[in-house]
């Protein structure tokens, strides 16, 4: 079909600038060829833009002189939509501030022996910004038997464990309640009764208590 004035509409104007609107059943070959807008060269100005609907799909058409049209921007043929496709970058920066600050925990040396059924003194010396201490007591194998906290004042932290039965291998870990990263284990310690001096005494050994002890 030949090109049909009353088909052809403005979409938008401005600056000299129409952009505009064209429904055909011709094909988009057929409104590229050179021509085919010539009825309407009179409407159409170099730089404008034709939007055409044809039968086989959708194209875009500047207006290069007169009534000559440059080559299509296809944007629907055979029915598939255009695809737009955007990529950004955004940059992103954190600056952070920071102070270093010295904590410790040490723990008061536990003594060598402790006779069963004693309660167990424990003091631990704290410096920085440690407000609580968690106390543990451990068996050999690491059980933890009891826990006991204490709040920090002037530096220092201090509890009492219950008597524990005789053996060896007692330990005591301080740690910081706030932060469970931050702890300390000490050494092993025996808990049992501690040897006790002999005294001889007309030739019979005593105990250090008075006790007599017989050598045969």
């Amino acid at each position: 079909m030949p090109f049909i004035a009353n088909n052809l509409s403005v979409l938008s104007a401005a600056n000299g600038f129409t952009q505009w609107h064209y429904r055909t059943t011709d094909t988009c070959a057929q409104t590229e060829a050179a021509g085919y807008f010539a009825p309407a060269a009179d409407r159409l100005r170099i730089g404008d833009i034709i939007l055409v609907q044809a039968s086989d799909g959708t194209t875009m058409l500047p207006v290069r002189a007169g009534s000559l049209t440059g080559a299509a921007l296809v944007l629907d043929s055979g029915g598939t939509p255009p695809e737009i496709q955007r990529s950004g970058y955004l940059p992103f920066s954190v600056t952070l501030t920071a102070m270093a600050e010295a904590r410790a925990i040490t723990l008061d040396a536990m003594p060598n022996a402790i006779e069963p059924g004693a309660s167990i003194p424990v003091g631990a010396t704290v410096q920085g910004s440690i407000t609580n201490i968690t106390f543990q007591l451990r068996n050999a194998a690491g059980t933890v038997i009891a826990t006991q906290a204490s709040s920090v004042a002037n530096g220092r932290a201090t509890t009492l464990f219950p008597a524990q039965a005789s053996g060896g291998g007692y330990r005591v870990l301080a740690r910081n309640t706030a932060d469970t990263n931050h702890s300390t284990l000490s050494a092993p310690f025996a808990i049992g009764t501690p040897p006790r001096l002999l005294n001889e005494e007309g030739g019979i050994l005593l105990l250090e208590d008075g006790g007599q002890l017989l050598l045969f």
